[in-house]
C-alpha cells in the first residue's frame, strides 16, 4: 500500500497524496540551442513528460522559462548547482519549481533567501543529494544512504525554519542498494513526497535494468510520488522507460500495451519485426484507451495469452487467428498482421 504523504506542487500538478506516481524529464539539448531545446521538449510532454527539468548554470538560462512556457503546458524545473543566485533568478524568472543540491549549495546564508524567495512566489523546492558528492569513505551501500538521507535533513531543517515546507526530496545513488536503503530509511521518518531515480546508471541497457530495479523495488514498497529515469540516450526514452515501469507494476496505463512472446525455434514467422511495426502505428495513433493487446510467435501459449488479452493474435505456420474477448475474429497472414490487427484495435477504441 502507498505511503500517502503530503501534497507539493510543481506549478499545477499536483505531487504526493494519493495523486498518481508523476513522471519527470529533462532536457538535453544544450540551453543555447533555443530551437533544438523547444523540439526536445514538445516531444518530452507528447511521449507523457508531467513535468520537465532544465540545467540552468548560467544567467541568461533563467530566461528559458519564458522561453518555452510560450510552447508547453507542462510545468518546468530549473536545475540549480553552484551559484544560489542563479536560484534566486530563476524563481524570479517564472520557474515553477526549483531543485537544490545541498552538496553545493549548503551554506545556511544562501539557503535561507531561496526559501523566502520560493515562499513569496509559491513555488516548490526540490531537496536533491546525489551520491557522486559523497567520499569513497561511504563506498558501503548503507553508510552511503544514512549520510544522504543526514545530509537531506540538514537541509531540510533551514528550510522548516524559514517556515517553508513545500519540499520534495531526492536520495539518489548511481548503485540499486544505497538508493533503496535512503528511500526507506526517509520515507519512515518523513512524509515529504519522493523524487526516485537512479544518478548516473551507466550505459543504456544497464541504466534501464537499474532504474527498473531500483524504482520498481520502492514503488512495489509504496515508496515514491514522482519518477526520473535517467539513461545515456536520448531524453524520449528515459519517458518511455518510465511509462513502462508504471504499467508493469499496474500503477498506471497509458494507451495500449502490447504482450508479446520471446519466440523460440517453434515460430515461423519473424516476430521481432511484426511487433516493432505494430509498437511504431499504435504510437503514431496516439490511442490513450488502454488496452492489452497480444502479439504470440506459435501455438503453445499463444492462444491462451491472445485469448485472455482485450485483442490479439496468435501464430501457427504463417497464419495467425485473431481473437477478441476470447472469441475468434477471422484469420490474417505475417504480411497482413500488422494492418489486419491496427484495423480492430481502431474499432475498438472507435
Amino acid at each position: 500500500m502507498a505511503k500517502i504523504t503530503k501534497i507539493v506542487k510543481i506549478g499545477n500538478l499536483k505531487i504526493g497524496g494519493k495523486n498518481p506516481v508523476r513522471i519527470k524529464g529533462m532536457l538535453k539539448n544544450r540551453t543555447s540551442k533555443i530551437k533544438g531545446l523547444i523540439k526536445e521538449a514538445r516531444t518530452l510532454e507528447k511521449e507523457g513528460a508531467e513535468a520537465i527539468r532544465i540545467a540552468v548554470k548560467e544567467k541568461e538560462d533563467a530566461r528559458l522559462a519564458a522561453i518555452l512556457k510560450k510552447y508547453l503546458k507542462t510545468p518546468l524545473v530549473a536545475d540549480v548547482h553552484f551559484n544560489p543566485d542563479l536560484a534566486l533568478l530563476a524563481i524570479e524568472k517564472g520557474f515553477d519549481s526549483i531543485r537544490l543540491n545541498p552538496l553545493n549549495i549548503d551554506k545556511e546564508k544562501d539557503v535561507r533567501p531561496i526559501a523566502r524567495m520560493a515562499k513569496k512566489y509559491s513555488i516548490s523546492i526540490r531537496v536533491g543529494v546525489n551520491s557522486g558528492g559523497f567520499r569513497a569513505k561511504f563506498r558501503n551501500p548503507l553508510g552511503l544512504a544514512q549520510a544522504m538521507v543526514s545530509r537531506a535533513e540538514r537541509y531540510l531543517k533551514i528550510l522548516e525554519q524559514e517556515n517553508f515546507f513545500d519540499i520534495m526530496v531526492s536520495l539518489k545513488g548511481s548503485d540499486t542498494q544505497s538508493t533503496l536503503f535512503a528511500n526507506r530509511i526517509f520515507s519512515q521518518k518523513h512524509d515529504y513526497p519522493l523524487h526516485l531515480g537512479i544518478t548516473a546508471s551507466g550505459p543504456f541497457l544497464e541504466g534501464v535494468v537499474k532504474s527498473s530495479v531500483g524504482l520498481g523495488n520502492l514503488l512495489c514498497a509504496g515508496i515514491g510520488n514522482v519518477i526520473r529515469v535517467s539513461l545515456t540516450g536520448p531524453s524520449y526514452w528515459e519517458i518511455r522507460v518510465a511509462r513502462y515501469i508504471l504499467e508493469a507494476l499496474n500503477l498506471r496505463q497509458f494507451g495500449p500495451r502490447v504482450i508479446s512472446c520471446p519466440t523460440c525455434s517453434r515460430c515461423e514467422v519473424n516476430l521481432f519485426r511484426i511487433v516493432e511495426q505494430f509498437e511504431k502505428k499504435i504510437r503514431e495513433e496516439n490511442l490513450a484507451k488502454p488496452l492489452r493487446i497480444a502479439i504470440m510467435g506459435c501455438v503453445v501459449n499463444g492462444p491462451g495469452e491472445a485469448s485472455q488479452a482485450d485483442i490479439g493474435v496468435a501464430f501457427g505456420k504463417k497464419k495467425a487467428v485473431i481473437f477478441k474477448n476470447n472469441k475468434i475474429l477471422g484469420y490474417t497472414s505475417e504480411n497482413k498482421v500488422v494492418r489486419d490487427l491496427l484495423g480492430e484495435v481502431r474499432r475498438i477504441w472507435t
